[in-house]
């Protein structure tokens, strides 16, 4: 019989990524939450495969969210895929704590055998559980994995973190100033990239193979690049660099979003230090960052 597997935040980056990667899976059924189940999103969802379920739920109220998705299952909750927003209009960074917690109990209080949080990389393995980082999403991340490894009992977890999403790179200006802002900044000091196709592959791992991914926090990276890198890696593929022309708004840009600038400067002072040789042993097809302009991106290719 199938797992139960619900999966938070389906129509986003992460929540996305996981449902495609066990879209069609006979071992699971995929519980996507969805603020809207009536909505086109919803019907995206349902589309993508023949074992997602759309369970309409909100995480201000994870117990309600619990309830819908056992109706909707019609039986217990094998498995739970949990992420947050951490940023954008209305949320705040106690929002985020307050319902990464919420979920981390309601799982325990269901039975829940195996969950998934998706976290941030903070500057490798070990050093991630006790590195906040000056960066206050970040840092919610952090008090949310704590909480999970003292809370979780019985049930099994794993922890993803991955580093900054290819994904975010989108064709037009706002990219062009952000890698500007990372130019101005980190100079020829590498920044790690992971496609968030690549998120929802070790999420697959993790519940396929949960007594092996146990108790692990993973960072998760596809590749490494320093700003000229990058920017030739879209030459090559794209036949445009992905250049520093709009330096002097990148800077900007740094100073007036403040949580923004104090990332930008986190990865020039530390930095993710995911093992991507180690990660391409688990997972073999990782994509480089060329591989993910090619297949993945927005980008018009060559």
């Amino acid at each position: 019989m199938a797992k139960n597997i619900l999966v938070t935040g389906a129509t986003g980056k992460q929540g996305g990524a996981v449902i495609e990667a066990l879209a069609n899976s006979t071992d699971f059924t995929l519980l996507a939450q969805t603020r809207n189940a009536s909505g086109s999103g919803a019907q995206k969802l349902e589309a993508k495969g023949n074992n997602i379920k759309v369970v309409q739920g909100d995480q201000d109220d994870v117990p309600g969210l619990f309830k819908n998705a056992q109706e909707v299952a019609n039986g217990p909750i094998w498995g739970v895929y949990s992420v947050q927003v951490s940023q954008g209009k209305g949320v705040t960074h106690d929002g985020e704590i307050k319902q990464g917690k919420a979920m981390i109990d309601e799982s325990v209080k269901a039975g829940v055998k195996h969950f998934v949080y998706g976290s941030v990389e903070r500057g490798g393995d070990e050093r991630s559980w006790e590195n906040e980082t000056p960066i206050p999403h970040f840092q919610s991340k952090w008090v949310i994995e704590h909480y999970l490894k003292d809370k979780a009992g019985q049930m099994g977890w794993t922890v993803l973190r991955p580093v900054a999403f290819m994904d975010n790179l989108a064709p037009g200006f706002p990219t062009q100033v952000f890698m500007a802002a990372m130019r101005d900044t980190l100079g020829s000091k590498p920044n790690q990239w992971i496609a968030t196709s690549d998120i929802g592959v070790f999420a697959k791992l993790a519940f396929q193979s949960p007594e092996k991914y146990n108790q692990r926090a993973i960072g998760l990276a596809g590749d490494e690049l320093t700003s000229q890198q990058l920017s030739q890696a879209f030459k090559n593929k794209t036949g445009q660099p992905m250049d520093g022309t709009f330096w002097f708004l990148g800077s900007f840009l740094k100073y007036m979003v403040t949580e923004l600038g104090t990332m930008i400067n986190w990865f020039g002072s530390e930095g993710y230090k995911a093992d991507i040789p180690e990660l391409k042993k688990m997972h073999p097809g990782l994509l480089s960052m060329e591989e993910w302009i090619e297949t993945k991106s927005a980008f018009t290719t060559k």
